[in-house]
């Protein structure tokens, strides 16, 4: 029973992960089809490596307290067994609630973009794509999307 419960836990924490890398090119948000969306064109002018990290997460934070409580239920008896499903109930919740961050972290670039007929350069940051063809260098023309997330796509003109 409770690996059972275990390993629904863990489901349900890795998918609240899910939404991740939802920041590259190649992954497209749910809202943003079948509408139309304002677009800028470009030229890449830098690029910079990032690391993008994951959000806590509240999901993971009860799955660890529920599996630390049910966990430390073996450990000592009366009070001493109290005080340590308290302690493991404490300690899987603050482990769930911050596994997301770790368990998020994505490379990413951040790129500055000379936007055509405009002074000011834009930099956006966006996760890096599983098609290392999708990421972008110096030089590239864009195409810049402004969706639920903001996109950068290889412009063909």
């Amino acid at each position: 029973m409770l690996k059972k419960l275990f390993l629904f836990l863990m489901i349900v924490s890795l998918s609240a992960c899910e939404s991740i890398y939802s920041t590259s090119s190649d992954r497209v948000a749910r809202k943003d089809t079948g509408r139309a969306l304002i677009t800028d064109l470009g030229t890449i002018i830098d690029v910079v490596p990032v690391k993008i990290k994951g959000d806590p997460s509240v999901v993971g934070a009860l799955a660890g307290g529920i599996v630390g409580g049910i966990a430390s239920q073996t450990v000592g008896s009366g009070t001493g067994k109290d005080i340590a499903i308290v302690a493991g109930t404490v300690a899987g919740g603050v482990v769930g609630y911050f596994s997301t961050v770790k368990l998020g972290e994505h490379n990413g670039f951040q790129y500055t973009i000379k936007i055509d007929d405009r002074k000011q350069p834009l930099s956006i940051i966006q996760g890096e794509s599983k098609e290392k063809s999708n990421n972008h260098n110096v030089g590239d023309r864009v195409t810049i999307i402004y969706g639920n997330q903001i996109r950068l796509i290889k412009s063909m003109n």
